[in-house]
């Protein structure tokens, strides 16, 4: 079995998605730390009211700060949360979204946290030859599920015509949902729409809403203190997504190599350091608690 719907943003400005002949909507939330879609709220509310399942997204950039992105989104859909598919949006084009291999640990710093915060595993939306060409292996290994799409043409989609994909998943087994045109049309509204496909009855669509675990409290825990200094390493040391030695690997810098630094935390065991870049922040351990200048000097 499976459901129709489409996905609706700020272009969609006057359309009552409720009243539509559909199963379900996903509404675009946030973007960045700053951008709201101004008709997420009436597009949201319109699902619901009506019945219908409801998805929110959020449009990841690499110009901002992962954490702070994910909290935007969080606390702007907060009233959804549990009850609603939670979606990051990967976009491989220009300008300030992600187009590379670095933009795959971002992406997975964002899912995780957002997992973290609310046991509510999120999806990930992407196009296929951005699937196919990145390496995916760490968001699949943990279990993030995949929208995709995937254009055959542009020509005018009358009604729900679901299609299989043309090509191939390269990391994934299968996809959680299709978009297959983003010119749908439906009575009643005479622009266009993209549609999407979900491979599931309303019951599956509700376990990617609902949380799969407990979100544990929060408790006090080390903090981050300004440290404005630059370093020169003595060995090879390796750039990460997060302060952590499970964190993805952004590049990893010969000996000799200069970081500046803006802050420094003690966690898990190591001293980090945080070094703004352009697209947001990169993370180097200076060395164990118990030596925290092994690696630099």
């Amino acid at each position: 079995m499976s459901l129709n719907g489409f996905d609706v943003a700020s272009y969609q400005a006057g359309m009552n998605v409720g009243e539509a002949a559909v199963d379900f909507v996903l509404v675009k939330a946030t973007e960045g730390i700053d951008y709201t879609n101004p008709e997420f709220n009436g597009h949201a509310k319109q699902t619901w009211s009506a019945g219908k399942k409801l998805g929110v997204y959020h449009f990841i950039r690499n110009d901002s700060d992962i954490k702070k992105q994910a909290n935007y989104f969080l606390t702007t859909v907060k009233p959804y949360i549990g009850k609603a598919m939670l979606v990051l949006d990967f976009e491989n084009t220009t300008g300030s979204t992600i187009q590379n291999q670095a933009g795959v640990g971002l992406a997975k710093q964002w899912l995780d946290y957002v997992y973290q915060q609310t046991g509510v595993r999120p999806v990930l939306y992407t196009g296929i030859s951005c699937e196919n060409s990145l390496d995916w292996s760490s968001v699949v290994n943990a279990n993030y599920g995949l929208w995709i799409a995937q254009y055959n043409n542009y020509n005018i989609v009358d009604g729900y015509q679901p299609r299989d994909l043309y090509g191939n998943l390269k990391h994934w087994k299968a996809a959680v949902m299709f978009q297959y045109t983003s010119t749908g049309r439906l009575p009643g509204w005479n622009g266009n729409l993209d549609f999407d496909v979900f491979y599931g009855d309303k019951s599956a669509w509700d376990k990617y809403a609902k949380a799969t675990k407990a979100v544990e409290p929060k408790l006090a825990g080390p903090k981050w203190v300004k440290e404005k200094k630059t370093y020169t390493l003595k060995t090879a040391v390796k750039l990460r997504t997060a302060p952590s030695t499970s964190a993805s690997v952004i590049a990893v810098l010969p000996a000799g190599s200069m970081v500046r630094t803006d802050q420094a935390i003690i966690q898990g065991g190591y001293r980090w350091v945080r070094q703004p870049r352009s697209n947001g922040y990169a993370y180097m351990a200076t060395g164990p608690a118990s030596n925290t200048l092994e690696y630099v000097k």
